[in-house]
């Protein structure tokens, strides 16, 4: 693998697409206020297998040359947005998922882009967002927006709180984008357990666990008030599952964050609904959180 990425680099997959170059914008966006390196990765698909074939053979510069005016093209609209970001541009010969996730060992978020119209292809196992978003080593930014308006602007992001390891690193990358972009957090814990209650016969059972879960809340985020200061948090506690909670209030903020346990080995999908549901229906970018 080169070393085209490193601990502080975003990293976006550019295919030459509408949605791709807006997620180029936004990443170039993040980028500039995170101070870190943007690398645009273009990639000229080869098959698994070795290239036996002469005319396969020399079908690849022709794919590298289409994949290098792509991302010149990124990097016009990236510049003309952020004049200050560095911008690193690469093309690299394999299949564009595996060359991300590789590159996901050693940088500081991968950006991939998905639209509304990707909701069938992406419950595709072969899926370059779905399989990038499952295996990365990284956090991984799944664009979706307005292609026309894709940059950051003035709304809250949006985090799952649900104690997990994975969970916790994205409560952490919310507090730093948020910071980044000097936007208020919202951090939602959903809960809804109705078979616990079938063995809890207390007057008021809702309203006591409620009151816990808000509790459990404010517990889990005071040390990231205190070492972020500058964000202003609102803390919401809902009695529903977390992908319902999380999808009504995605609606009114810029972008979404949770964690993953990782994938199952046999399917290779995201452990968990939650994830899932948000990838596929979420109306802005969502960002996946391994634990750290």
């Amino acid at each position: 693998m080169s070393t085209l990425a490193d601990r502080q680099s975003i990293v976006v997959g550019i295919d030459g697409t509408a949605t791709a170059l807006a997620a180029a914008r936004w990443a170039g966006a993040i980028a500039n206020r995170l101070h870190a390196p943007l690398v645009l990765l273009g990639v000229a698909p080869t098959l698994d297998y070795p290239l036996t074939s002469s005319s396969a053979i020399n079908l690849l510069p022709e794919l590298r040359a289409a994949a290098k005016n792509k991302l010149d093209e990124a990097f016009e609209a990236v510049r003309a947005d952020q004049p200050r970001v560095e911008i690193r541009q690469f093309v690299e010969d394999g299949m564009p998922a595996r060359k991300l996730i590789e590159h996901s060992a050693v940088a500081r978020m991968i950006v991939v882009a998905a639209n509304f119209s990707d909701r069938l292809t992406t419950m595709l196992l072969g899926s370059t967002t779905l399989t990038v978003a499952n295996k990365a080593a990284c956090p991984v930014a799944v664009w979706r927006g307005s292609t026309g308006q894709p940059l950051p602007d003035g709304r809250p992001v949006l985090v799952g709180v649900d104690g997990s390891l994975a969970g916790t690193a994205a409560v952490g990358e919310a507090f730093e984008l948020a910071s980044a972009l000097d936007v208020e957090v919202i951090a939602l814990h959903a809960w809804n357990d109705p078979d616990l209650l079938q063995w809890t016969p207390v007057p008021d059972a809702w309203e006591t666990l409620a009151q816990q879960e808000e509790e459990l809340l404010s517990e889990r985020m005071a040390g990231w008030s205190e070492k972020y200061p500058d964000v202003t948090v609102t803390k919401v506690v809902q009695k529903n599952t977390p992908a319902q909670a999380l999808l009504e209030y995605a609606e009114s903020t810029q972008l979404v964050l949770t964690g993953s346990r990782g994938h199952n080995r046999l399917t290779g999908l995201l452990v968990g609904s939650t994830s899932q549901n948000l990838l596929h229906h979420a109306p802005n970018p969502v960002v996946i959180c391994r634990e750290r």
